[in-house]
């Protein structure tokens, strides 16, 4: 994202736009869905898997729910920072590409991927995050979606007014801005919330697709013990 530009309707990753919000009202919108991911996760359990962990923002929470957490980028300078940041003994920081990492032989409790499903092939991202559960094991996800529908266009302009009211509450507060973004990858979400839902359909039956404010999409789904 461009600093000092909100998020576009139809690019998530931020162009250049008439929809600008002053840089002191720039805020995290990964860790405004920490919570729910949070939730989503067990509250103790033997492993997690974070998927694109970026600088482990999410990887120090679960680390409270998990005896073993493992954080998996692409990116080499992200787990630079991630390691860095860390000061728990129980995460594992990984680099590499989910699609054919060398990951726990015995799979995962649960799996979270925030923001990072959009950077992987739709289907074989799916199938291999649902590979790497255990049985009864939990997939969450946080994801960015093309826009296509006229529902999906009220979502991104409901967002609009909610990016800014949020921004300006947390800088009221002194809890604004964007301090993990740089070095960050970047990619412009190419699927739509439709053809995330049909994949999801096909290869996690009972998988939960809702369209979420802040441009994004959840997903979650428990494998069947």
């Amino acid at each position: 994202m461009v600093e000092g530009v909100a998020l576009l309707a139809g690019q998530p990753d931020g162009e250049v736009s008439l929809f600008q919000l002053p840089r002191a009202l720039l805020w995290d919108h990964n860790a405004h869905f920490h919570p729910w991911l949070l939730r989503q996760v067990p509250q103790r359990c033997s492993r997690v898997l974070d998927v694109g962990c970026g600088t482990g923002a999410l990887v120090r929470r679960l680390v409270e729910r998990a005896d073993f957490v493992d954080g998996l980028d692409v990116s080499a300078e992200m787990i630079d920072q991630a390691s860095a940041r860390t000061s728990a003994t129980n995460v594992r920081w990984l680099r590499g590409d989910v699609l054919d990492a060398d990951l726990h032989p015995e799979g995962y409790d649960a799996v979270t991927a925030l923001s990072s499903l959009h950077h992987m092939p739709l289907r074989p991202g799916l199938t291999r995050l649902a590979s790497l559960l255990r049985p009864g094991g939990v997939l969450a996800v946080i994801g960015l979606y093309r826009e296509e529908s006229a529902a999906d266009f009220a979502m991104a302009a409901a967002s609009f007014p909610a990016n800014a009211a949020v921004g300006a509450y947390l800088a009221t507060r002194g809890r604004a801005g964007k301090p993990h973004d740089e070095g960050m990858p970047v990619r412009d979400a190419t699927a739509t919330l439709t053809e995330i839902s049909d994949a999801a359909t096909e290869i996690l039956p009972g998988a939960l697709v809702r369209r979420r404010l802040f441009w994004r999409h959840s997903l979650l789904w428990r494998k069947p013990a």
